[in-house]
């Protein structure tokens, strides 16, 4: 299967610090990848350099099989490639129909807008993304998951062969965080090639095809993912075993310093919750 995208030991420095040291990867069409690594790996700065942003000081980036140099955001857009960062990228006191509009539509000083088709169109993109929410509405006024359902329907409009996502979950609930699976699953079937960056564990395992992990820049290897599991990820990540990461300690438990008797707020969805918070205890 001819990849969507390889990289080959791309390199990039920020002063005196070394960001990537070679590190390589491939992505194939309909393939759900995904990319680990601890904050500081180097994951943002290779995402980076995927879409333009940032030019690598050294490698080689390929896209189906054809070398590619002096990657810019517009010749990255052109080939393909939509990148979905943690904090979308939308103009606030614009439309959502205008926001999608502006990433497909001819550009030119003298048209004529077809503010109906636009609308249409937009709402048909927002109902296949499973986004409740008007055309013209502005993207000022919608939440954070609003926004990033407007960015994946931007990448679809678009007809993406590469979406990247970065920390797509970070911010959405549960409800909004299914649709985002449903999402990435129709990409996958539909041949779209997906990089999917998170540090929920779980995620990954019920997305992800394949997985990259990234260590202090450098890659450390590319692994089917049912054949990983949560303590060789993070083994991968830091570079020890997780009982050197997180060792067993005794720690004496002293007296309550919150304690919460049958909380209930029927708005939030709590019911009867009642808990006690003693001294030296840590909860998650």
């Amino acid at each position: 299967m001819i990849p969507v995208l390889e990289a080959v030991g791309i390199q990039k420095s920020f002063g005196g610090v070394r960001a990537l040291k070679g590190v390589s990867l491939d992505v194939r069409t309909g393939e759900v990848h995904g990319l680990v690594g601890e904050n500081g790996a180097g994951k943002s700065t290779l995402i980076k350099i995927f879409a333009g942003a940032v030019a690598p000081d050294g490698g080689e980036i390929r896209l189906h099989e054809k070398r590619v140099e002096h990657l810019t955001p517009a010749k990255s857009k052109a080939l393909g490639i939509s990148v979905i960062y943690q904090q979308p990228a939308l103009f606030p006191d614009l439309t959502v129909a205008e926001n999608i509009a502006l990433a497909h539509e001819s550009q030119g000083a003298f048209r004529r807008i077809d503010w109906r088709q636009r609308n249409e169109h937009a709402a048909k993109l927002l109902e296949r993304v499973g986004a409740a929410m008007r055309p013209q509405s502005r993207v000022s006024s919608l939440s954070m998951p609003e926004q990033q359902l407007v960015e994946i329907a931007k990448a679809v409009d678009a007809a993406a062969r590469l979406v990247i996502m970065d920390e797509p979950t970070a911010s959405l609930g549960d409800r909004d965080a299914k649709n985002l699976f449903r999402i990435v699953d129709e990409l996958k079937k539909s041949g779209t090639a997906v990089i999917y960056i998170s540090h929920r564990f779980e995620e990954l395992f019920a997305l992800a095809d394949r997985v990259t992990v990234l260590r202090d820049g450098e890659s450390m290897g590319t692994f089917p993912m049912p054949e990983m599991t949560n303590r060789e990820l993070i083994r991968l990540m830091v570079g020890r075993d997780l009982d050197a990461v997180f060792p067993e300690r005794n720690c004496a438990i002293g007296e309550p310093v919150l304690e919460v008797r049958h909380l209930s707020c029927a708005s939030r969805g709590v019911h009867d919750v009642s808990f006690v918070l003693r001294r030296g205890e840590c909860w998650v």
